[in-house]
This record gives structure tokens, sequence and C-alpha cells, in this order.
């Protein structure tokens, strides 16, 4: 295989008054309404074949902050990710970082405001596109020396409209042609860590992961016929706007360690930062089975890989992958 751009999957990649209290931190948007964009799906890369453990090769890569509350509802564009990573926010509260670079839907969202931990998250992958709504002024300096192109909907609408059928915060929606031409084309993936291919050797029966925060939960279910693991959220099956249940090829739930940042919310409660550089535990699932190992990624802009003793856990080529950033003796069953 010639040499191609790597692509990533998902590790840490090696996503009313509780939803209100994660978000008090953003700052309000006077962002101007962009019409409505196309609803045919742009692909940029057809996935490989591998023989053995592989990057996957993507295009220009869009990472997009997309908020995990009941009000945001359904959500858009999540079934084409090439990753989704749930990571904890204010409140016990959870948000999506999803990554598209095989694929680029027509929409995505409901886009929500950026993160401390996602300078460190998209930092492996390149120079890529960030898009997110609002962030408070700390935020936005931690964010504003990251390597990545942020894309912010309060400081240019270019990109994103308003769906007024949704409740604002939740109706800010991104066009991910758009927000890629307003990038610059952004960057194909780095090397991530992320290897796809045949499963590993081993595993156990795996066919259901439950992780709980302080107020958010997240589920995913083997379903067979499918071939994937389904997705429920706060105890409902997350669907996309046609009515089709979310799945996941793949899914890792990555043991974090989590500091508090200096970031307040406005009930004064500090936003949680995952620490994705360093190692830990990790179970992956793929194909109804579990294995147990080690995460490992050197720096910020290191790869992360995920392995059993010497051999890689690979990921599903098909299908997006779910990584869980998760607190050591935080509550996840894996059965």
């Amino acid at each position: 295989m010639p040499r191609p751009a790597l692509l990533p999957a998902l590790a840490a990649l090696t996503v009313m008054s509780l939803g209100l209290a994660a978000c008090s931190g953003d700052k309000p948007s006077a962002a101007p309404t962009t019409p409505s964009p196309s609803t045919t799906t742009t692909t940029t890369t057809a996935a490989p074949t591998p023989a053995g453990p592989q990057p996957l090769v993507g295009g220009p890569v869009l990472a997009v902050k997309i908020d995990n509350t009941p009000a945001a509802h359904p959500r858009i564009g999540l079934d084409v990710a090439d990753v989704v990573y749930v990571e904890p926010v204010e409140g016990g509260l959870t948000r999506l970082l999803a990554i598209f670079s095989r694929t680029q839907p027509p929409e995505v969202g409901p886009v929500r405001s950026g993160r401390e931990s996602d300078v460190d998250l998209v930092a492996n992958y390149g120079k890529v596109a960030l898009a997110f709504s609002g962030s408070s002024s700390y935020t936005k300096r931690i964010l504003d020396r990251g390597k990545q192109v942020n894309l912010s909907f309060d400081q240019n609408g270019r990109g994103y409209h308003r769906d007024h059928s949704r409740p604002a915060p939740y109706n800010v929606i991104g066009n991910p042609k758009e927000l890629l031409a307003r990038a610059g084309g952004s960057v194909k993936p780095a090397d991530i860590g992320f290897r796809y291919g045949p499963a590993a050797d081993g595993g156990k029966a795996g066919t259901s992961v439950a992780a709980r925060w302080p107020s958010s939960r997240v589920t995913l279910t083997w379903n067979a016929k499918r071939k994937q693991y389904l997705v429920t959220t706060d105890g409902r099956p997350d669907v996309s706007p046609s009515g089709r249940q979310y799945g996941a090829g793949t899914v890792v739930v990555q043991y974090v360690a989590t500091h508090k940042s200096g970031n307040r919310d406005v009930n004064g409660q500090p936003t949680p930062v995952v620490d994705v550089v360093g190692s830990g535990k990790t179970v992956v699932l793929r194909d109804g089975k579990q294995w147990t190992g080690r995460w490992s990624r050197k720096g910020v802009t290191a790869p992360t890989s995920f392995t059993v003793g010497a051999q890689p856990l690979t990921f599903n080529p098909k299908g997006p992958v779910w990584v869980l950033l998760v607190a050591p003796g935080q509550g996840v069953t894996v059965r």
C-alpha cells in the first residue's frame, strides 16, 4: 500500500437544568443565519480492505463538538463519523467530539461549545478543522494555542445556520463542505495510531458496554443483524432524524486520568480535562467480543496505540469507532 495519509478511528484518539449547567460557560451567539445545506452526502475516500492491521485513508478532517443532552436529539451526521469521542464536561454531563474524514455528511450537529480537552484530542490528527459554537474566555485562550484551525460560530457564521424547529442553543447546525472551505481545506489525518483489520486473537463475549457519569449514561449493545453496537443515551435509543438508531463498529473504553481546569461555569463548577497522553487500561469491543489491554500515547502529536500483550488491538473497518473517555474507577459495565 503506497504511503497514504493515516486516519483515526476511536481512542483518546491515541463526543433541562443539567444541560444548561454544562453549557453555561458558552458565549451567546449572534452569528447570522446561512442557507440550509444540500442533502447530498459527500464521500471523500472509500475504506480500504486491508490484508492486515492498517490505518484508514481519509480526506480532510473536520472535528465537530456536538451536544449530548436530551434537548439535542435527534443528533445529525453521527452515522458517517469515523470516530466519536464521549468526553466529560461540567455538571457530570458529557459532550461528543465527532471526527469526519472518509465521508462528510451534508449537515452535522447540534454544534456546541469547545472544551480544553479538544486541543489534545485532535492534536495527533494534524492541523485539522475544529467546529464549535461558543467557549468561555478561559477556554478560548487554550483553544487559540492549539494547532487546529478553529471554526467558531460566534466569530464567523460561515458554514452554520440555525434550525428554528429546535430550541436554542441546541439549534446550531454545521455544513461540513462550507466549514472545510472556510478552513482552507483542512488536512488529511496523520497517523493517530488506530489500526483496522481482522480481530485480534482470543477475546471473550462482549455484547454490551454501559458507561455512567454523574449526569449522563451511554450504552452500546451488540446487534448481530446490523453488525454494530447500537447507541442508547440516557436510557433513550439514539436515532438519526430519519429514525435509524446510531451504531458503532467498534467501542473503545479508554480509562484516562482527569484533572480540573481553571475554567468554571456560571455555577462555579470546574471543567474536567481528560489526560489523553500517557498510558492506561482499555477495553475494546467489536464483532460481539471484547479484549482487555493497554493504551499508550507518548505526546500530544504522537499516535495512540492499543495493545493486548504484544498484539495490536484492531478496530472494525466498517462503522464508526466510539471512544468512551472514562476515569479509573468510574462506573462501567462490560458484558
